[in-house]
């Protein structure tokens, strides 16, 4: 059994986490330094409520909040010791799991899934927000932290982490049980907001393991559902996924032109994006030899033309 110890310090850290590790830390620090200011010297609310998600954002449309509550801390008040673990604590979650992820997937999977997790919780709160005018301000990365950790959790489920450096435990058991007494928790304590935006974010995870990477629960009871759900979405990329016609031009049994009228069916300009497209598919070689003809005379004919 492979342990995961090794991987607790990453040796390499991608720029796109990099990005994201520093923005939260500046956010951080900028709306604790300067939250005290801006009511002072300028009389408004200061820049955590104004990067928070709270119903004083919504009703004034500040729709960046759905990007941003999840960069800034849930701590308030200047710089405090809490604010320093917090920081501490999720940026070393982030770049841990984080790098493993593009390690396997590469860096837009995990901008999808950090970035996604994060605005798909944001909405559902904001839903809740709206609806129970909850006048909590929302804030922390926890949310797109836990779908993060969701799909990481079913890429590596068998791999074991040292918990406490001594005790061996499964991924799957550990982020399983992480996330259930989290969401416990909110729920005994009435964190209604809190708990549908947690568990908005873990679906999200969860689904884009499942249809993005076809991945793929390591639970086998779910094995049934996740068939469903893959069959139904293979369905709807086949219904709106029709070719169009220039697509259909490039299909096995038809060409770029209609042979019974002998026009083409393609304007210069869609013919041109049609054989790059097919090109960067299937590769040069793809092109008939009436498509290579045409196309070397629309590419003449640009080049007289500038």
């Amino acid at each position: 059994m492979s342990y995961f110890s090794s991987r607790l310090s990453p040796t390499y850290t991608p720029r796109p986490l990099k990005i994201v590790i520093l923005l939260t830390i500046g956010l951080c620090l900028f709306c604790a330094l300067c939250d005290a200011m801006f009511p002072y010297f300028f009389g408004i609310p200061g820049p955590q409520m104004w990067f928070s998600l709270s119903l004083w954002g919504l009703k004034r449309y500040f729709i960046w909040q759905v990007l941003t509550y999840f960069f800034v801390a849930p701590v308030a008040g200047g710089l405090s010791l809490s604010l320093i673990f917090y920081i501490l604590f999720n940026m070393y979650f982030i770049w841990v799991v984080g790098s493993s992820v593009i390690d396997r997937r590469g860096p837009k999977h995990f901008l999808g899934l950090y970035l996604g997790g994060g605005i798909t919780g944001g909405v559902v709160a904001s839903i809740v927000i709206l609806t129970t005018h909850t006048m909590m301000p929302l804030a922390g990365a926890n949310a797109a932290l836990y779908a993060l950790l969701t799909a990481w959790m079913m890429l590596l489920p068998e791999v074991e982490i040292l918990l406490f450096f001594a005790i061996p435990v499964k991924v799957k058991w550990l982020i399983v049980g992480i996330l259930g007494v989290h969401l416990l928790v909110d729920i005994s304590h009435g964190n209604f907001l809190t708990f549908f935006l947690y568990l908005s974010s873990i679906g999200f995870g969860y689904t884009y393991a499942l249809t993005i990477w076809g991945i793929h629960s390591p639970f086998r009871r779910l094995h049934r559902f996740e068939r469903v759900v893959l069959r139904l979405g293979n369905q709807l990329k086949r219904k709106f996924s029709q070719p169009t016609t220039y697509e259909a031009s490039f299909s096995s049994s038809s060409k770029i032109y209609d042979f019974k009228t002998g026009r083409a069916i393609l304007t210069d300009e869609e013919f041109m994006d049609a054989c790059l497209s097919k090109i960067a598919t299937k590769g040069k070689k793809s092109l008939t030899i009436i498509e290579r003809i045409r196309l070397r005379k629309i590419s003449k004919r640009k080049r007289k033309s500038q």
